[in-house]
C-alpha cells in the first residue's frame, strides 16, 4: 500500500531522483537546506512503505500475549498496519479493523471444533453467558475470537497454567483489576475512534489524528504505571510498555501532542467593573516551551511560511500540520498495531471475570479447576452455564469419574437433565482446559487430547442418509479420528431404531470406545439393556449413573450410582398434557370452533 500526498494534489510531485517538481509549469527546484526536513516530514506519508523499514525500532517488538507463554511477534501485523493507515487516514470501513482481530490466532490447539462445537452450542455459550463489562458499562467484545480461543484448547499444562495464573492474580488483586479494565477501556477508547474515522477525519482530520495519538499515549502509560507490581503474565504489558515508552518515535510523538496542547503559557492581569464588563487586560507574563523540537519562534514560523508561498508549494498552515502528525504517526504505528491485538486477550479474561460475577450473583460458584494430565474427572457443585439465559438457578450436581472407569453409561427418566448433564461436563471441560472459570465450586479434570460431542442431531434436507444413518456416520468418524485419552459424549444412541438392533449397536460402541481409552459418558433409555451390563460387570472400565427422583417420583436433576428402573415416560407425558383425556377435550374443542366458524361464514 502506498500513502499518496492528496493535500498537494496536482501542484507538487517528484522526479525520478526524489526532488521537487511544479508540474503546472515543469520546472525543477531543488529545495533549499532549511526546508529539506521540512518538506520530508510534509511528503513521509507519500512514499512507499517498502522494505518494511517501517518498522523501524519496533522491528523486534514483542506482542504482549496473555494467552501463550512463549515471547513472539504475533501473527502477520502488515494486514493490521494496512487497516490502522486507512483508518488514521479516514478511509477504512467500520467493521475491517474488528474483522481483523476477530480472525488472529489463538494459539496451538489441537482440538477440531467440528466435533463438538455445535453439540454444546458454543456460539450460544459465547453470546449469551460472556459478556464484556468495563468499569460498570457493558461494551462490544470480539465474540468471534472468544469462541475460537474457547473451540481450541491447550493441551498442555503450561498454557493451561499461564492462563490459570493470570486470571487467579485478577482474582486475588483488585488493584490489577482495576487497571486491567481501564487498560481495557483505553484500547476500546482508541478502537471506537478508528471505528469512526471516516466521518471524524473528514470534518476535522487534524484534531482526529492527534486524539488517536493522545488515546495511545494514554494507553502505553497505564501499561507501564499499571503493571509494574504484577506478577504473572500480566507482566508482559509493562514490559512492552516500557519499551514504547523509552522509544525515539514516542518521545516524538509526546513532543508533537506537547507542542499542540502547550505551546505556551501565558498570565494575564484581568479587571472587571461593577457592571460585569471587562476593563482592563494586560499581558503579566508569556513563557514558550522552547525546549520542545516541534517549537519555531514567530518569525522562524512566518519565513517557513513565506518561502513555501514562494516556491509555490500550496500548502496552508493545517496541512503544515497533518503532514507532521501524519509522520509522528508512521514511526508509532507498528506499535499500535502490537497494542490493538491486546484488547482481545483481555477480553477475554474480563469476560470470564463477568460470567463469573453472574453465576455467583445467583448463587452458584464457579472455581479454577485443578487440571493434571491423566488425573480423574472430579465436579462438585457441576452447572450448565446454558441455563443461566433460560432458568432462574440450575441445579447443581457432584459426578466423579475414576480413571480405572473411565466409560459412564448415564440412565434415567426423560426431561431428568441427562443431556445437559452432557453438555454441563462438555463446557466445563472447555473453559477448564481453556485455562478459564470451571462451572463448578471445586473441580478436578484432566488434560484431554480432543473433544467428540454427539448429543444434537438436526436434518438437513440435503442429508445422504437418515437420522440412523446419520449417527453411524458420526459414531464411524469418532473412532476414525478420536486420539486417546480424548472426551466422549455420546446421548441416547440408536433412540431411532428398534431395541434388539439398537442394543446390538450399543454394546458394540461401548466396547470399541475401550480400545481408544478415552474418558466417555453415555447415555441410553434401553434400562434392560443397562441392567444386564451392570448385573453381569461385563466391562470393567465401565460404571454407572442414575437420575434421581424426589419422593413424588419428579427428576431432581442430581446423578447417583446406579441404573434406573424406569424413564418416567407416563408421568413426562402427564405432566406435559399428553393423556387421552387432555387430548380428547383439545380435539372436542377445536372442533366445536371450527363448527362455530362455519356458521358465522
Amino acid at each position: 500500500m502506498a500513502f499518496r500526498s492528496t493535500l498537494l494534489r496536482r501542484r507538487v510531485g517528484r522526479d525520478a531522483g526524489g526532488r521537487i517538481r511544479n508540474e503546472d509549469d515543469h520546472r525543477f527546484h531543488s529545495p533549499e537546506p532549511g526546508l529539506t526536513t521540512t518538506i520530508r516530514q510534509l511528503l513521509a506519508g507519500a512514499s512507499r512503505r517498502s522494505d518494511l523499514v517501517r518498522w523501524g525500532e519496533f522491528a523486534d517488538l514483542p506482542l504482549p500475549d496473555l494467552l501463550d507463554p512463549r515471547i513472539t511477534k504475533g501473527p502477520d501485523r502488515a494486514r493490521l498496519l494496512d487497516l490502522l493507515d486507512l483508518a488514521f487516514l479516514g478511509r477504512a470501513s467500520a467493521g475491517e479493523t474488528d474483522g481483523a482481530l476477530d480472525d488472529l490466532p489463538v494459539g496451538v490447539g489441537h482440538w477440531d471444533s467440528v466435533h463438538f462445537a455445535d453439540d454444546l452450542f458454543l456460539s450460544a455459550l459465547v453470546r449469551k453467558v460472556f459478556s464484556l463489562e468495563i468499569q460498570g458499562v457493558t461494551v462490544p467484545m470480539h465474540r468471534r475470537f472468544l469462541e475460537r480461543v474457547l473451540a481450541n484448547p491447550p493441551v498442555d499444562t503450561e498454557h493451561i497454567r499461564y492462563r490459570q495464573a493470570i486470571l487467579l492474580e485478577l482474582e486475588e488483586r483488585p488493584a490489577l483489576a482495576a487497571a486491567t479494565e481501564r487498560l481495557a477501556r483505553s484500547i476500546f477508547d482508541l478502537l471506537a475512534l478508528l471505528r469512526a474515522s471516516r466521518d471524524d477525519a473528514r470534518l476535522e482530520p487534524v484534531q482526529f489524528r492527534l486524539d488517536v495519538l493522545r488515546v495511545f499515549r494514554r494507553v502505553i502509560i497505564q501499561m507501564t504505571e499499571g503493571f509494574t507490581s504484577a506478577g504473572s503474565g500480566l507482566h508482559r504489558l509493562h514490559d512492552v510498555g516500557v519499551e514504547i515508552r523509552g522509544s525515539h518515535a514516542f518521545a516524538r510523538m509526546e513532543a508533537l501532542l506537547d507542542h499542540d496542547e502547550s505551546m505556551a503559557h501565558l498570565d494575564l492581569e484581568i479587571v472587571i467593573g461593577a457592571n460585569g464588563r471587562l476593563r482592563h487586560m494586560e499581558i503579566r507574563k508569556l513563557v514558550e516551551a522552547r525546549r520542545n523540537p516541534f517549537f519555531r519562534r514567530p518569525i522562524r514560523r512566518w519565513w517557513d511560511r513565506l518561502r513555501v508561498m514562494y516556491h509555490r508549494y500550496g500548502l496552508g498552515a493545517d496541512e503544515l500540520v497533518d503532514r507532521l502528525v501524519m509522520g509522528v504517526y508512521q514511526d508509532v504505528a507498528p506499535a499500535m498495531v502490537t497494542i490493538v491485538q491486546t484488547v482481545c486477550h483481555l477480553e477475554v479474561y474480563l469476560a470470564a471475570r463477568t460470567m463469573a460475577a453472574e453465576s455467583r450473583a445467583q448463587g452458584l460458584m464457579v472455581c479454577i479447576p485443578e487440571i493434571e494430565n491423566g488425573t480423574n474427572l472430579e465436579f462438585e457443585g457441576l452447572f450448565n452455564p446454558l441455563l443461566l439465559a433460560i432458568s432462574d438457578r440450575p441445579i447443581p450436581s457432584d459426578l466423579e469419574m475414576d480413571i480405572v472407569a473411565p466409560i459412564t453409561l448415564v440412565t434415567g427418566p426423560n426431561s431428568g437433565g441427562k443431556t445437559r448433564l452432557l453438555q454441563a461436563i462438555g463446557i466445563a471441560q472447555v473453559l477448564g482446559q481453556s485455562g478459564l472459570y470451571a462451572p463448578c465450586r471445586r473441580a478436578r479434570m484432566p488434560v484431554v487430547a480432543g473433544l467428540f460431542a454427539s448429543i444434537i442431531e438436526v436434518d438437513r434436507a440435503d442429508q445422504a442418509e437418515g437420522r440412523l444413518g446419520s449417527e453411524m456416520v458420526r459414531l464411524r468418524t469418532l473412532f476414525e479420528h478420536a486420539p486417546p485419552n480424548s472426551l466422549v459424549l455420546l446421548d441416547e444412541l440408536c433412540s431411532g431404531t428398534n431395541p434388539s438392533e439398537a442394543v446390538e449397536i450399543i454394546d458394540l460402541v461401548l466396547r470399541m470406545l475401550h480400545r481408544i481409552d478415552p474418558v466417555a459418558f453415555v447415555t441410553t433409555h434401553f434400562l434392560d439393556f443397562a441392567q444386564k451390563l451392570e448385573s453381569e460387570s461385563a466391562l470393567e472400565s465401565l460404571r454407572f449413573l442414575q437420575a434421581e427422583f424426589d419422593p413424588e417420583d419428579g427428576p431432581t436433576y442430581r446423578f447417583i450410582p446406579g441404573v434406573a428402573s424406569t424413564s418416567l415416560a407416563v408421568g413426562t407425558a402427564h405432566r406435559l398434557g399428553v393423556t387421552f383425556e387432555e387430548l380428547e377435550k383439545k380435539i372436542a374443542h377445536r372442533t366445536l370452533e371450527n363448527r362455530d366458524e362455519g356458521e358465522t361464514v
